[in-house]
């Protein structure tokens, strides 16, 4: 993690679906966000945050789920349809800020959950919330892709009783209030947990083509939906009975370390770079 003064230095941002969660030092601030959120409101969001600290942090790191450019320009976001041609670097000049880092949110992740990481690993980070998104590094080295956008995980084709599904449309939550669901499985109601149970099995094979795929050391998984009671085991059960036996066992599959704010922590990381 950075020091407390450099962290302090930064706002980190996890833009997400349904929330947007702001950090900086000690504190941290949640709000909503949804399809129709916008640039103004996370300007708007982003002053309210700001004005509550001591001193005016000179950073700003923002993860987008999405395809950002190199540039730092959001070319696509499912979840945040609004945000898409936003280049946050441009539209928030005028703030003060010494540097503005715009970065996929699983990619942010990934800078926070592999910063201390061994030399020449090869791991991911697979996140699963409102859709599942997942980065990599290939012996130390980030794996991005021709164009940096390697890791679209949620896109997996997966045939399903003669059709043709993404994992997303399997795994994910699109659709479902996480809350209610979480509460309906910890009182025992069968048929939210077996929504779980088939979501994180679906997932499970999700992992398992990266097992198969990349052989990694590390599976680290985040995100709302694997805090649902027994989606994490469901999909470690499926990966392991999917993946070929000795790659599984060269991989350790568990949750990120920073849990809830690992991305907003990799944003902030990606600023302080």
């Amino acid at each position: 993690m950075p020091t407390r003064s450099s962290s302090a230095e930064a706002v980190g941002v996890d833009l997400g679906g349904t929330k947007a969660l702001f950090v900086c030092g000690e504190r941290a601030s949640r709000v909503e966000t949804g399809p129709a959120f916008s640039a103004d409101d996370f300007l708007a969001r982003l002053a309210s945050f700001v004005a509550g600290a001591n001193d005016r942090p000179s950073r700003l790191g923002i993860a987008v789920p999405g395809l950002v450019d190199r540039s730092g320009r959001v070319v696509a976001s499912d979840v945040l349809p609004k945000l898409a041609g936003w280049s946050p670097a441009d539209a928030l000049a005028g703030l003060g800020y010494r540097r503005i880092a715009v970065v996929n949110d699983v990619q942010a992740a990934m800078l926070e959950e592999m910063h201390d990481a061994e030399g020449g690993l090869t791991a991911g980070v697979v996140m699963v919330g409102t859709a599942i998104g997942a980065a990599f590094v290939a012996h130390g080295e980030p794996l991005v892709g021709t164009s940096g956008w390697a890791g679209e995980l949620g896109y997996l084709p997966c045939g399903v009783g003669g059709d043709v599904k993404r994992l997303d449309e399997m795994a994910a939550r699109r659709g479902v209030d996480p809350a209610k669901l979480a509460a309906l499985a910890r009182a025992g109601e069968a048929a939210a947990l077996a929504v779980i149970e088939e979501g994180g099995a679906a997932l499970g094979l999700g992992l398992a083509a990266v097992v198969n795929l990349l052989n990694p050391a590390r599976l680290a998984l985040g995100g709302g939906a694997v805090e649902l009671p027994g989606y994490f085991e469901s999909a470690a059960r499926a990966a392991e009975r999917h993946s070929i036996p000795a790659l599984w066992r060269d991989c350790r599959l568990a949750r990120v370390h920073a849990g809830e704010r690992v991305v907003a922590f990799g944003a902030r990381r990606a600023a302080l770079a």
